[in-house]
C-alpha cells in the first residue's frame, strides 16, 4: 500500500491544488462571462429605475457585457427580492432596492426571504437625505422649534402626510411625534406628488420628503424646508439645519440605493462588482447627472455598506412596530 505522505501522493495533491487555485483565479478574473440581470422592484421611470438605468449604462462600456435592468415592482419590492434571493449566487443577477427592503420584515408578517441572510450587501449607487417640509399656508414660523410649539397649542392636532403606510417618511413623522411629545396625524397618500400637492395647497402641515420631490415647488413660497435628516447638512441646501443640530436624534439614517447579490456569492465577485461600481458612480458624467437628481453619488465599502444594512434593519424595524405600522 502506498503511504499516505509518499512523495507520489505528495506531488498528486500539489498539482490538484494548484488545478483548483488556477480554477478559481481564472473563474474570478473572467466575471462578469455573461450579461448582468438587475432586478429593480420598482416601475419604470422612477427615481431608483433611473438611477440603475445611469449607472449601468456606464458599467456596460467597462465590463464589457450587456446590463439588463428588470423591473420587478410588486408586493412592496417583496417580489423582485424573492427573485435575486433565490438566484443563482454567481454575480449575474442582482438587486438594486432601498430601505424599504429592511423595513418589510416588520411591515408584513411573512416573508418568503430573510433580508440579511439571504442577501449579501456589495455597495451603494446613491445616497440621501430627507427634508422636513412645511406648508406656508398652516405653519407661520420657520424654524422647527416654531413649528414643534404650534403642533403643542393647537387645539386639534397638525397632520403630517408620507409616501405611504410604513413609508421612510411616515416613519420619520412617527419619530418626531416620539421625540417631540407631540400628536401629529398621519396622512399617507400614493406616492410623492399628491403629498407634496396636499402640502402646497395646505391640506396637511408637515412632511418629510426627499430634495426631487420638494424642490420644484420652493420657489412659489408655498413650501419651506426647515430640517434635514443624515449626520452633517446637505450639500444642496447648506443653509438648512440637521434634526440632530436642533437636539432631535434618532434622525442619522439617511435613505439608499443598494446593490445586493444572493447569500453565498463568492466574496471576490462581490468585491469586483462594488469596484465596478464605485467606478461608474464617480465618472464625472455620471456623478453630474446624480448630483443634478438630487442625490449623493454611493460606492461605500462592501464591509460599511454590510454594518449600514445591520444598524438600519434595528433602526426601520423599531420604528415600524412603534408606529404599528402594517401592510397585510
Amino acid at each position: 500500500m502506498t503511504h499516505l505522505f509518499s512523495p507520489r501522493w505528495v506531488r498528486t495533491a500539489l498539482l490538484v491544488a494548484a488545478g483548483l487555485m488556477a480554477f478559481t483565479q481564472t473563474s474570478a478574473q473572467d466575471y462578469p462571462t455573461r450579461g448582468i440581470r438587475w432586478v429593480v422592484p420598482f416601475p419604470a421611470g422612477g427615481g431608483t429605475d433611473s438611477v440603475t438605468r445611469l449607472v449601468t449604462t456606464k458599467m456596460a462600456e467597462s465590463l464589457r457585457q450587456p446590463m439588463v435592468v428588470d423591473n420587478k415592482p410588486g408586493a412592496s419590492t417583496v417580489i423582485g427580492n424573492d427573485l435575486v434571493a433565490k438566484a443563482a449566487p454567481d454575480g449575474h443577477t442582482l438587486l438594486v432596492n432601498i430601505p424599504l427592503l429592511l423595513q418589510s420584515s416588520a411591515l408584513l408578517s411573512k416573508l418568503p426571504y430573510d433580508p440579511l441572510r439571504d442577501l449579501v450587501p456589495v455597495t451603494t449607487l446613491v445616497s440621501a437625505p430627507l427634508w422636513l417640509a412645511v406648508s406656508t399656508a398652516r405653519v407661520p414660523g420657520t424654524t422647527l422649534a416654531e413649528f414643534v410649539d404650534q403642533a403643542k397649542r393647537a387645539a386639534t392636532p397638525l397632520e403630517f402626510a408620507s409616501f405611504g403606510n410604513g413609508s421612510t417618511p411616515h416613519l420619520y413623522g412617527f419619530r418626531l411625534t416620539e421625540a417631540s411629545g407631540v400628536n401629529l396625524t398621519h396622512v399617507p397618500y400614493k406616492g410623492g406628488a399628491p403629498a407634496v400637492l396636499a402640502l402646497m395647497t395646505g391640506e396637511i402641515a408637515m412632511m418629510f420628503s426627499d430634495y426631487v420631490t420638494l424642490q420644484p415647488h420652493l420657489a412659489s413660497g408655498k413650501v419651506k424646508i426647515i430640517a434635514v435628516t443624515g449626520q452633517r447638512r446637505s450639500r444642496l441646501t447648506p443653509q438648512v439645519p440637521t434634526m440632530a443640530e436642533l437636539g432631535y436624534t434618532g434622525f442619522e439614517a439617511v435613505g439608499w440605493g443598494g446593490v445586493f447579490a444572493p447569500a453565498k456569492t463568492p466574496s471576490q465577485t462581490v468585491q469586483q462588482l462594488a469596484m465596478a461600481i464605485s467606478a461608474a458612480v464617480r465618472d464625472p458624467v455620471v456623478s453630474a447627472k446624480l448630483s443634478e437628481m438630487g442625490y449623493e453619488p454611493g460606492g461605500m465599502p462592501t464591509a460599511e455598506f454590510a454594518s449600514q444594512v445591520q444598524s438600519d434593519h434595528a433602526l426601520w424595524t423599531g420604528l415600524v412596530r412603534r408606529a404599528g405600522a402594517r401592510l397585510d
